[in-house]
């Protein structure tokens, strides 16, 4: 076996009950649906945290945020998925929409070329790739002094805090309400342009990150009528998408409902942008036998339980994420049991490489063997989903919360005491809304022994937790660029 290409296309914010091909009643994702189609899906995979920066350590490094000490910033403790491929020979690429991903934070790491929202680093010569000019460089010289402003803005802030929330909306003020972000199209063309610089004479592994499914929601016209959406003013929906950041309590019912339905139309102008590339990777002779895997970090909750965007506690609404494969032309199929996205780096990996040396920090399972139907998930198999702050890029451990899922079970716990303890039948409740936990204590004590015995493990006992990263007196630098007022 030769090595293949590998791709791995994720997006920000997309749940999986919104994908057409898990049943949703709007046609949003045909072109998700088809790679599910020539592939597989993992019907039953959560992620590792409901909000990017505890969710990417699963995905790009198949280990827990609370390993490796923290999700602060990407530890030098963790093994990513890029150097892994880049040790098997690979030329590595990646092209990432979101600042959370920064390549300050470390998330360039194993990458030959990084796109980090902002910026083409170089971290390696590769094909016709050069240090010695910037692909990025087209940012005008304001926009460039704003994303470096933004980017210490996400060191210290999550995307739902409210110092975020006010530079979000001084961004779209300024910059004549564009996405904050670069769009799907605009990830497309710069990854195609990647591509024809890449070397010819190794496999590539090339990671793209999306972020239209993640606020603010305005889709291009043609994509809301696509999936009937309602016929809105850009200027009352970059209104309502205002309100959701900075006042989220004061939207009615009505206006979330449209938020809900700009949603659906900006995954349908995403998918639209992921058949576009792969077209791009078919027209380049990169797709036949390639390797591919997409996915999410986490979805986004429309008060299904009382909140708006990214969920503190592990509902289903924000830790039930697309996983999809498609091995070459290879005959798949679905994946029942319980998977995590820590499954994803070693499954692309079996897949892709000759003779993977998987690393042995990554705590996933290669589903490769699954997916041919060679073997079935554990029926006792639980994965966890982790959250250690309210607010701010500092991990504080008195705050963790942890989601343990198993096929059958959600089991919610926190050291926070503001969280109560939960457990839901998810066959019988899949809408979570009947706590068990006082009526099933025996259940109860079955999952805390669960739970105690994955943090007894080296990868959490041996590293403490690291601090947030220092960037100084961000609030003076907001108030002189006029954004906040003291």
């Amino acid at each position: 076996m030769e090595n293949n290409h590998a791709f791995l296309l994720t997006a920000d914010g997309l749940r999986y009950d919104r994908l057409s091909g898990a049943g949703y009643d709007s046609p949003t994702t045909p072109q998700l649906d088809e790679i599910a189609m020539s592939g597989a899906a993992c019907e039953q995979a959560v992620v590792t945290g409901t909000g990017t920066r505890k969710s990417f350590p699963g995905i790009l490094t198949s280990s827990y945020p609370l390993m490796y000490g923290g999700y602060a910033q990407l530890t030098k403790h963790r093994t990513t998925l890029a150097s892994a491929f880049r040790d098997a020979g690979y030329a590595t690429i990646g092209v990432n929409a979101n600042a959370q991903l920064h390549s300050r934070f470390g998330w360039d790491r194993g990458f030959d070329i990084y796109f980090d929202s902002e910026n083409t680093v170089v971290n390696r010569e590769i094909g016709t790739f050069s240090t010695d000019r910037d692909a990025g460089s087209e940012a005008s010289a304001f926009r460039q002094q704003f994303e470096d402003l933004k980017s210490d803005i996400y060191e210290q802030l999550d995307q739902d805090g409210l110092l975020y929330r006010l530079l979000e909306s001084g961004y779209r003020t300024v910059e004549s309400r564009e996405p904050p972000h670069p769009t799907a199209d605009e990830v497309v063309d710069r990854t195609l342009s990647f591509l024809d610089k890449a070397p010819n004479d190794r496999p590539l592994f090339v990671w793209v990150h999306f972020m239209d499914t993640h606020s603010p929601y305005v889709p291009p016209e043609s994509h809301r009528e696509a999936v009937d959406a309602p016929d809105v003013a850009d200027g009352q929906l970059w209104e309502i998408n205002d309100q959701l950041h900075t006042d989220p309590d004061s939207l009615s019912n009505a206006e979330v409902a449209m938020i809900s339905e700009m949603y659906d139309a900006s995954l349908h102008h995403m998918d639209d942008e992921i058949g576009r590339l792969i077209d791009g990777f078919e027209e380049r002779g990169l797709w036949n036998d390639s390797q591919v895997a997409f996915t999410s970090d986490h979805g986004e909750e429309f008060r299904e339980h009382g909140g708006l965007t990214h969920c503190i506690e592990p509902y289903e609404e924000g830790a039930r994420v697309p996983l999809l494969f498609r091995l070459g032309s290879e005959e798949l199929t679905t994946v029942e049991g319980i998977t995590s996205t820590i499954d994803l780096g070693p499954t692309l990996l079996d897949a892709a490489v000759a003779d993977p040396e998987v690393p042995d920090q990554f705590h996933g399972q290669t589903l490769a063997p699954v997916l041919r139907g060679e073997e079935s998930i554990s029926e006792d198999r639980a994965v966890f989903i982790q959250n250690s702050n309210r607010s701010g890029r500092e991990v504080n451990p008195d705050l963790r919360i942890t989601g343990c899922r198993t096929t059958e079970w959600k089991f919610i716990t926190s050291l926070d005491k503001q969280i109560r303890t939960k457990l839901f039948h998810l066959p019988n409740d899949p809408g979570e809304e009947k706590n068990l936990a006082d009526d099933k204590p025996e259940q109860v004590e079955i999952f805390e022994r669960i739970i105690a015995d994955h943090y007894d493990q080296p990868a959490y006992t041996n590293y403490g937790i690291e601090g947030a990263v220092d960037t100084g007196d961000v609030g003076n630098r907001l108030e002189a660029l006029g954004y906040i007022d003291h």
